[in-house]
């Protein structure tokens, strides 16, 4: 059996690559922590991390249009946030950047943001409960019930 650690990076083919890395580090705050102009990509990770996406031009402009939802390929890239107070943060800094979230839903065992980058890649943020695991080993039974933010009050 292979002992896998994790999940190194995903590639994501975009259309106009200095676009997305604005996108990606405005927005989700990953660094840049390398540019291969030999080959094209850039290299972009969440901190403590050498690399977490790849994005690379498109080459084929055929194949740069967005897939259906549904279609055969990757569905989405979820980036995991360590608290629910985190994931709140998360949906008001897309919110500030303009960043459309198209769906907010309690899925029992997590809580989920999702949205697109500008090439229309699904990308979740999600708060993981502590006890997951334990929940999907017992059948978590998802409920997925929209998931509202409030806005902090500001005491003056």
């Amino acid at each position: 059996m292979i002992r896998l650690t994790g999940i190194g990076h995903v590639l994501l083919r975009v259309s106009d690559v200095e676009r997305s890395k604005a996108f990606y580090s405005t927005v989700l705050g990953l660094q840049v922590t390398e540019q291969d102009p030999e080959h094209g990509g850039v290299f972009m990770a969440l901190e403590g991390h050498a690399h977490s996406i790849d994005l690379f031009p498109v080459t084929n402009q055929d194949d740069s249009a967005p897939r259906p939802s549904g279609s055969l390929g990757l569905g989405h890239v979820a980036f995991r946030v360590s608290s629910e107070e985190a994931l709140r943060d998360a949906y008001f800094t897309l919110e500030q950047h303009g960043v459309k979230v198209t769906r907010a839903i309690d899925h029992v065992s997590q809580k989920s943001v999702y949205f697109h980058d500008p090439d229309g890649n699904m990308l979740e943020i999600y708060y993981e409960l502590p006890n997951a695991r334990e929940m999907f080993q017992q059948g978590r039974h998802d409920r997925d019930a929209p998931l509202v933010f409030e806005r902090r009050s500001v005491i003056t």
